[in-house]
């Protein structure tokens, strides 16, 4: 028996749409990866506001979205918030998505959500599917924590403050990066760092999803053999910062520690971490940390 989407949508919508700004994730790839929820909002919200009306309308058109599409892009952007204000101010819903994934996300909208707030509008995240926490599952990297950094720069000073925190990386770091790029980035990597591991993932929940978990070395042979590459990627650098616990002094502790305070993480959290990292004792770690950080 084929799956009612309609009737679900309505057992889960167990109040009335109520005028906010919603923040609807969309699949990356596979249009089965909707949520009950997210076809429910964009189906009753009055507007939704896309990146490109044409990608968006494959969506909308699969799942019978009537919904009017408003463009919305990083060229636009100042000149409609106005009138996405104005609309809220008379009670009406608004949905935002992306091509894909989830919203702001490497994609506008930011100045969108700060104006909402100061306008004193809700806004309402819908969770869904995102390419970076899909990737990461993928990958045979320790990812229990893992930094995110969206597209991997272009300009010469970036790309070096980037390539500074792959050498003293804890955790693996994620990028994203365009098949016509992906070759010129890696070797960029590979001329600045020493052979390392790395999860490429390209085509992700798609009919041609490819992920290969190996050495940056080899991930570029192979992509050399081809002659076109395309598709979504997302790419994964394995930590760089290793040494045993032979080596790693109390200054080191104090160090690195302070690199995860300075990312939110408390005392307690930073001992268990660099105790699982490093083969330390937790409750050493925690003795030197009460007694050396504020």
């Amino acid at each position: 028996m084929p799956l009612n989407i309609n009737y679900i949508s309505d057992l889960l919508n167990y109040e009335k749409l109520q005028s906010a700004l919603y923040i609807v994730s969309t699949p990356i790839g596979n249009l089965s990866d909707i949520t009950l929820r997210a076809l429910k909002v964009l189906s009753s919200v009055d507007i939704i506001l896309c990146e490109d009306t044409r990608i968006s309308k494959r969506l909308t058109i699969k799942y019978g979205i009537n919904t009017k599409l408003i463009p919305f892009h990083k060229f636009n952007t100042r000149k409609i918030i106005p009138s996405i204000i104005s609309k809220l101010s008379k009670g009406f819903s608004v949905a935002l998505i992306s091509d894909s994934g989830t919203p702001l996300i490497s994609d506008p909208g930011s100045d969108l959500i700060n104006e909402c707030v100061n306008n004193d509008f809700k806004v309402i995240s819908i969770p869904g599917p995102s390419a970076t926490t899909a990737s990461i599952v993928l990958s045979t990297f320790n990812n229990s924590s893992f930094s995110f950094h969206g597209f991997f720069p272009r300009q010469k000073k970036e790309i070096n403050f980037v390539i500074q925190n792959l050498k003293n990386s804890l955790y693996p770091l994620i990028f994203f990066e365009s098949p016509k790029r992906i070759i010129k980035t890696l070797k960029i990597i590979q001329n600045e760092i020493t052979n390392c591991r790395i999860t490429f993932v390209r085509e992700l929940t798609k009919k041609y999803e490819e992920i290969i978990n190996s050495t940056l070395t080899d991930v570029i042979k192979e992509l050399d053999k081809r002659e076109k590459i395309v598709g979504e990627i997302t790419f994964i650098i394995e930590p760089l910062y290793k040494k045993t616990n032979l080596d790693l002094s109390r200054q080191e502790i104090i160090m690195l520690a302070k690199k995860l305070q300075d990312q939110g993480k408390n005392i307690s959290y930073i001992s268990k971490d660099l105790s699982q990292n490093f083969g330390l004792s937790k409750r050493e770690i925690y003795q030197i940390l009460i007694k050396n950080m504020k």
